[in-house]
């Protein structure tokens, strides 16, 4: 059998690709997090394409009822993420989060990507790994940073924002620290986080409609 058809994927849906080559940037978090935020507006499908499955088990585990609306479907290989994607109805959104250290994968996710959610940290390490990511994004995808675990009051928040802004990549969202410590499984969603996740979605919208 030939390689996953890519290239007919893009005009099915919405296609979200939550984009990192590193773990522990908040790329899961972004993931499960922006589903929420879009479940009850849009009929949502979290595609967990990480082995490690933390996204799943997020859903299967949690009981906040944002997260009641969202279908998860897990697609550790190109070839099962390119086949839950192509089982994407018209009206759906597919949020994908993509596995760390798979750059071949992630490449193929972004080639029919609609918009790219690029979650980062501040600090000199996290800052060239996003730099990164953002060098594979195609210029026909519309990406934004999310930046995670954001001490919005501290001096190194605010000059890797301005960083930023003077390279001209937007920045969609911070999401503060304490929605951060306060993810995962074992308790409900933030409503502040979930506020954050909306405010990204807006924001992606209208990158995606100026595209």
């Amino acid at each position: 059998m030939g390689e996953p058809a890519w290239e007919s994927l893009r005009s099915l849906s919405v296609i979200v690709v939550v984009a990192a080559l590193k773990g522990g940037v908040g790329k899961t978090s972004t993931a499960v997090y922006l589903s929420a935020a879009l479940g009850g507006r849009r009929a949502v499908v979290l595609l967990d394409a990480d082995p490690q499955a933390s996204a799943a088990e997020w859903l299967e585990t949690s009981e906040d009822p944002a997260l009641a609306g969202v279908e998860l479907v897990e697609a550790p290989t190109e070839r099962l993420l390119a086949r839950a994607m192509a089982k994407l109805g018209p009206d759906e959104v597919g949020v994908v989060d993509t596995p760390p250290g798979n750059e071949r994968l992630l490449q193929a996710a972004l080639e029919v990507a609609h918009v790219a959610v690029v979650p980062t940290r501040v600090g000199g390490v996290e800052t060239t790994q996003a730099e990164a990511v953002l060098s594979l994004i195609p210029r026909k995808v519309p990406a934004g940073l999310v930046i995670c675990s954001a001490r919005t009051y501290t001096r190194d928040y605010q000059e890797a924002l301005s960083a930023w802004q003077a390279d001209s990549v937007p920045v969609w969202g911070s999401i503060p620290e304490r929605v951060s410590i306060a993810a995962g499984p074992t308790g409900p969603l933030s409503p502040e986080g979930l506020d954050a996740y909306r405010s990204v979605w807006r924001r992606a919208q209208r990158a995606a409609r100026a595209g």
